[in-house]
């Protein structure tokens, strides 16, 4: 299968209006199957999908269909490898068995396939301590992926399914050969629903509540290293440039799509409260990115310190204004070498120099983890100034551009619900505990 997948792979175009798309391809260049990129780049809304919410009567946006191409690559792939055509079979009106949905349930739980591909490999007896090692080693080294990417795998297939079956036998007369393919399909969705529904929809790793997203001491570290004129600074060049955009993520908890869609024309100079608008701009003919950035979260005004607004303004005025291309856009950070010299910088630029600083300091480091780490400084002031709970929760969600009844609050607050959790139990168990020195234990309050 390793093959195969090296041989698929998705890639982004753009159309004449300059929005950006994804394909599944094979080869190179060719799309890997007609129907299913129909599928990937149409709009996903089915006739027989009852419930329907607000976001999914809008067609999908961008990342989203990005993130259905890898899980539709994974698809195509396993498929393809056990020799099974889902547009042939579907159209037979023969859909799949519960072996083959089997065998897909417990592909999708793992990154890799967890078939052995070589079928011309030799055969060695089982009765080798050596080999029966091996096996057992590689089955608990295999890595899982998180519930939330099995059950997305299982519904992609759900989903492709139906749109099969619509392009081929939705609406059509009742005949003997149709009502059979009908109760084939309900089948075959009916055994599927079943596992999604009954898969926890929440990680399946086990995280240490109690852990930092930082360590304070690698964050102390982070924050020198990555000052321009810091002698640990890992970088040769762009230097004010990379401390503006990692102080910026440290201070603001901005996702790197709302830094990369950041304009010169957003940035309010307001020396009483220095800001930038966090616009929702998407399809912005502006943006020529083969990924083109994206903010995910409300359009809202970001505080930024006077600090922080004097290197902006003076990276644009030194940098960003002496190099060619950049007034060719309005986009603030900029490629400042090779073949996209002056052109707005990428998501992989950016998630190289998070990634850099953060070798620079001995741990892995990537642009989210900014964001929670945010998250904890921001619970910790916030109780200092005596805010109450829900007070910060409210707040929290307008400075991460939330909607009212988003619940991601809980999930960045469990370090400070872990430590809270903590200091209560610690304060029972020591009033609980026999003294063992035989010392006066204090009254309990």
């Amino acid at each position: 299968m390793d093959d195969l997948k090296d041989n698929v792979q998705v890639r982004i175009y753009k159309d004449i209006k300059g929005t950006s798309f994804p394909v599944v391809v094979r080869n190179g260049c060719l799309p890997c199957c007609l129907y299913l990129n129909a599928y990937l780049n149409g709009n996903h809304n089915s006739p027989l999908s009852i419930e329907k919410s607000r976001a999914s009567k809008k067609f999908t946006s961008f990342y989203t269909r990005k993130k259905y191409a890898y899980e539709l690559k994974f698809l195509y792939c396993f498929f393809e490898e056990k020799g099974i055509d889902l547009v042939e079979r579907v159209a037979s009106g023969t859909f799949l068995s519960t072996e083959e949905i089997d065998n897909y349930i417990r592909a999708c739980k793992f990154y890799l396939d967890t078939e052995d591909n070589n079928k011309d490999s030799t055969v060695f007896s089982l009765s080798d301590k050596r080999i029966r090692d091996a096996i057992h080693a590689t089955s608990n080294s295999q890595p899982e992926v998180s519930a939330h990417t099995f059950y997305q795998r299982l519904n992609r297939l759900k989903a492709y399914i139906e749109f099969l079956y619509v392009c081929h036998h939705y609406d059509k007369a009742e005949t003997v050969q149709q009502i059979r393919i009908d109760n084939q399909f309900n089948k075959f969705k009916l055994y599927i629903s079943t596992t999604i529904s009954s898969s926890r929809k929440d990680n399946t790793v086990v995280k240490d509540a109690f852990e930092s997203a930082i360590p304070s001491d690698k964050f102390f570290e982070l924050l020198h290293v990555i000052q321009e004129r810091s002698p640990n600074n890992p970088f040769k060049s762009s230097k004010l440039r990379n401390q503006i955009i990692a102080q910026m993520l440290i201070d603001t908890g901005a996702r790197v799509g709302a830094v990369l869609k950041l304009k010169v024309s957003d940035l309010v100079d307001d020396w009483g409260n220095p800001r930038f608008r966090l616009t929702r701009t998407p399809n912005d003919p502006t943006d020529t990115r083969r990924l083109p950035a994206a903010n995910k979260t409300k359009a809202l005004s970001v505080s930024i310190s006077c600090d922080l607004m004097k290197l902006i303004k003076l990276y644009i005025e030194t940098v960003r204004n002496s190099t060619p291309n950049a007034h060719d856009h309005d986009f603030v950070f900029i490629s400042e070498k090779g073949r996209t010299i002056g052109k707005p910088m990428s998501y992989n630029a950016i998630n190289k120099v998070i990634k850099t600083f953060g070798k620079a300091i001995g741990i892995a480091l990537h642009p989210h983890l900014l964001r929670h780490k945010w998250n904890e400084i921001f619970e910790d002031k916030a109780r200092e100034k005596g805010v109450s709970a829900d007070k910060i929760e409210d707040l929290r969600k307008y400075a991460m551009g939330w909607v009212e009844d988003s619940k991601m609050a809980s999930v960045y607050n469990e370090f400070q619900l872990a430590v809270t959790v903590a200091e209560i139990s610690s304060e029972n168990q020591s009033q609980s505990v026999p003294n063992l020195r035989g010392d006066q234990c204090p009254p309990l309050k």
